[in-house]
């Protein structure tokens, strides 16, 4: 999708009615411009037209198709395509910029809870201003004239500000902003949980999170009390000492299998939040059992 050096594309699309159901790793913001068709997620179809707004997730599978009857009007699709870090993570500090990102860009976090229909159906006297702003996209991404990348980034951003201003007109927007954040908080921390015997990267998880690296860490220690890499000690250390409690297996061999290939560091790590080293946690442990 994306040019070399770039994290953003838009393209206008005529859709064929054959089926072409995908996922992408980035995020999709697509408008009907015209015409009428199909809209399928997963094993839902339902259908669409002029006016209908759609924030595409994170591996969420779907597509758009024409109708197979030719005497209906293809679909045409404009889509703005662009990966997290294209956006600048200075503004994601702004109230209103944080909490669109939580209403939409979130929402991948949690299938189960989203409803298989258009997020939003653009009312008549909206048509114009985000379908302009769509046209103004499109140009600046085929012409490629000098600063071009910065205009489309000011679009994108233009573009989900109306977003946010849409669904608040339309009660759209979630008020419990703490409960989606915490939402968010958990899954990330079932995924470190679920892979602290590998290395875990804070770059990796800032972009499951759709965040700067900076702004993540610090909601993340706000949610937790604790730093990332002091959250992903504590789980390796838990388990460690689960394993010196109920197996007789070597100190080296399970510091391997919690993922420290440094006997030093795990001996350091485990006594600083102990208070004892492994071997004295394990001696203690089969006097005690």
């Amino acid at each position: 999708m994306f040019r070399p050096g770039e994290e953003v594309f838009i393209n206008r699309a005529i859709e064929l009615p054959e089926k072409h159901l995908h996922a992408h790793s980035f995020i999709e913001i697509a408008y009907v411009l015209s015409g009428t068709g199909i809209h399928c997620i997963g094993d839902t179809e339902y259908t669409v037209s002029k006016g209908d707004l759609f924030v595409i997730n994170y591996d969420v599978p779907h597509e758009f198709r024409s109708l197979k009857d030719s005497r209906q009007p293809a679909l045409h699709v404009y889509n703005c395509i662009f990966k997290p870090g294209f956006i600048d993570s200075s503004l994601i500090n702004s109230q209103d910029f944080s909490t669109l990102t939580y209403h939409f860009l979130f929402r991948s976090f949690f299938p189960e809870e989203n409803e298989n229909r258009a997020d939003i159906r653009i009312l008549d006297e909206d048509d114009r201003s985000v379908e302009e702003l769509y046209e103004k996209m499109f140009r600046e991404y085929s012409m490629q004239e000098d600063g071009y990348v910065e205009i489309l980034r000011a679009y994108v951003i233009e573009l989900l500000v109306t977003i946010f201003r849409l669904c608040k007109r339309h009660g759209k927007l979630s008020d419990n902003l703490y409960s989606q954040r915490s939402k968010i908080m958990e899954n990330v921390i079932r995924y470190m949980k679920e892979n602290y015997s590998h290395p875990i990267k804070l770059s990796d998880l800032s972009v499951m999170a759709f965040l700067s690296r900076n702004y993540f860490c610090r909601l993340f220690k706000e949610y937790t009390g604790i730093t990332v890499s002091e959250y992903v000690q504590k789980i390796r250390i838990e388990e460690a000492c689960r394993l010196l409690q109920s197996t007789g297996k070597k100190v080296i061999d399970i510091a391997l299998e919690v993922g420290y290939n440094d006997l030093k560091f795990f001996n350091r790590i485990f006594k600083r939040q102990t208070g004892k080293t492994p071997g004295e946690y394990k001696k203690l442990s089969s006097h005690l059992s």
